[in-house]
């Protein structure tokens, strides 16, 4: 069975020199229809940018925020940190007001490149960074003038201008990145992620495919664990061509992987669910994909590999455990999420500290072989590290139950978080924004089932007394506090939230209510959310 290096050796830097040793020469990176750099061609310009972040002052394990849209760009700029020693934090790019303030001060980022488009709304929030002294723009309409004179503007040219960095070899205990990750109880968390963390999670080489000659098709985004280590890290380690969309198209899909030879990629579930939903076409199986990864599977798996003639795994990982699920395509099960990963121990707690049985389920619980591939703990949260690291068990949150041949179902989160188009969404942060609407007393969020495999989201409303609330004007309020994907579908408004007798909301009541004809439906009202919405 083939499996990963030794610990030493799961660094970006040594992932790099092994494939400067075997293929410097062959494609690496591509924008379709844009750039493209051969090994030797990606790694040479990621020094050149790590040495212009040593240039703007930059020191050795500091922290440097990205909010970057996906491009070959992004990919150097991550490199460039892995390389040059210095510790991501990679930012949703629908992030803005208190969610991007949270994660720029909470991270002490004294360095930022950012695509000029975002540039209003690192303005808003400039009086509140107080670590913040360098932005780096990308882009040339001369945006970045609009910002306070604290900053120091540098154009994104000027950075990889510089003269190049002489790497050396990190330590894989090293840190490589801060993501932060959505909490229930409070706002988003930075995981402490290793170089030994981060190559684990992106590594394949425990598993048959991809293999040599495969072509690796990125739609997911960068500042995503899926897109930027499941992807693009996973592409380096195993040496293989990188295709780079800007984000994830129904109508462009089969279309740009018949054109550039794509043979491997990974979804989400809801992309495979959208995929599926377009009308048939004679040729849908007429294309060189061999295998699809999928975070969860398509609803009717059987069928969409019928359909499109692709084979498909499950995978299961979070960011404080990387993956620890893999689920091989020969003997996938439909609604798996995959079977245990060599080198985690992985347990079925219930509610008292035992282990279930095969069959029922229980919370997952993760112990790592080597310590360094699961989190260091959360950045500045001692308290919270040590609730959820507990004698060297990652406790996740997560509910699964085990069949009788070591398939793992994923049934719940014990948790308050929810999923939706990809992005976990903590419920406490949307309930906060929720209730800072004049007329709202109080909020509680909960998912509800979707026809994409995934979370929608429920909000459910009690007015201030003697006020009413029009749901539709709620909606415009949340629209501009919100991301996208945080908006809620449905708008529910009760009089009062049911609670237990210590005043906790039984969210399980509103989970199990649903969406009736008194659930007043967002896109029935013909309002639809997506990126270009920000």
């Amino acid at each position: 069975m083939p499996t990963l290096p030794d610990i030493q050796d799961r660094t970006l830097y040594a992932a790099y020199r092994r494939a400067l040793d075997r293929c410097p020469d062959e494609i690496a990176h591509l924008e379709p229809g844009g750039v493209s750099y051969t090994f030797a061609e990606s790694y040479r310009r990621s020094l050149c940018l790590a040495g212009g972040f040593r240039a703007l002052g930059l020191g050795h394990q500091q922290t440097a925020a990205l909010l970057l849209d996906n491009s070959v760009d992004a990919v150097h700029v991550w490199s460039a940190l892995g390389l040059g020693g210095f510790v991501e934090v990679p930012v949703n790019n629908a992030y803005k007001g208190k969610f991007l303030c949270h994660i720029l001060y909470d991270s002490a980022a004294t360095l930022i490149v950012v695509d000029e488009g975002y540039l209003p709304r690192l303005l808003e929030v400039a009086d509140q960074l107080t670590a913040l002294h360098t932005v780096v723009v990308r882009g040339n309409s001369g945006a970045g003038d609009s910002l306070p004179g604290k900053f120091r503007l540098v154009p994104f040219a000027e950075l990889a201008a510089a003269e190049p960095m002489e790497p050396t070899m990190p330590d894989p205990a090293e840190l490589m990145a801060f993501m932060y990750t959505s909490g229930t109880t409070g706002l988003s968390k930075g995981v402490l992620v290793s170089h030994a963390h981060a190559y684990t999670y992106a590594s394949r080489e425990d598993q048959v495919l991809p293999r040599e000659g495969h072509r690796v098709l990125v739609t997911l985004p960068l500042f995503h664990l899926a897109g930027q280590w499941f992807g693009v890290y996973q592409a380096l380690i195993h040496r293989l061509r990188c295709v780079i969309e800007p984000s994830f198209s129904v109508s462009r899909f089969w279309p740009l992987v018949r054109e550039q030879g794509i043979t491997y990629t990974i979804l989400l579930g809801a992309m495979a669910e959208l995929l599926q939903q377009q009308a048939p076409h004679p040729d849908d199986a007429d294309n060189p994909l061999e295998l699809a990864v999928m975070a969860p599977l398509a609803s009717d798996i059987v069928a969409f590999r019928k359909r499109f003639d692709v084979a498909a795994a499950a995978v299961y990982g979070m960011s404080e455990i990387g993956v620890v699920l893999n689920g091989p395509p020969e003997n996938l099960l439909p609604g798996e999420a995959g079977m245990a990963r060599s080198g985690f121990q992985l347990r079925l707690v219930g509610e008292h500290g035992e282990d279930v049985a095969d069959g029922q389920a229980g919370e997952l619980w993760v112990r790592p072989d080597e310590p360094l591939t699961v989190m260091r703990g959360y950045h500045n949260l001692p308290e919270k590290t040590a609730d959820t690291l507990r004698e060297g068990w990652v406790h996740t949150g997560d509910a699964f139950r085990r069949d009788a041949d070591g398939h793992y179902f994923f049934c719940d989160r014990m948790k308050d978080a929810l999923r939706r188009r990809g992005e976990n969404i903590s419920s406490f942060e949307l309930e906060a924004v929720i209730n800072e609407h004049p007329d709202v007393y109080e909020s509680a969020v909960v998912a509800v089932p979707s026809e994409l495999t995934e979370d929608e989201i429920k909000a459910v409303v009690v007015p201030r007394e003697g006020r009413r609330i029009d749901a539709q004007e709620l909606t415009r309020f949340l629209i501009d506090q919100l991301p996208y994907f945080m908006v809620p579908r449905y708008l529910e408004f009760l009089p009062e939230l049911p609670k237990t007798p210590t005043q906790k909301v039984r969210k399980n009541l509103l989970r199990e209510s649903g969406v009736d004809e008194t659930v007043w439906d967002r896109e029935a009202a013909g309002i639809f959310l997506g990126r270009r919405d920000q």
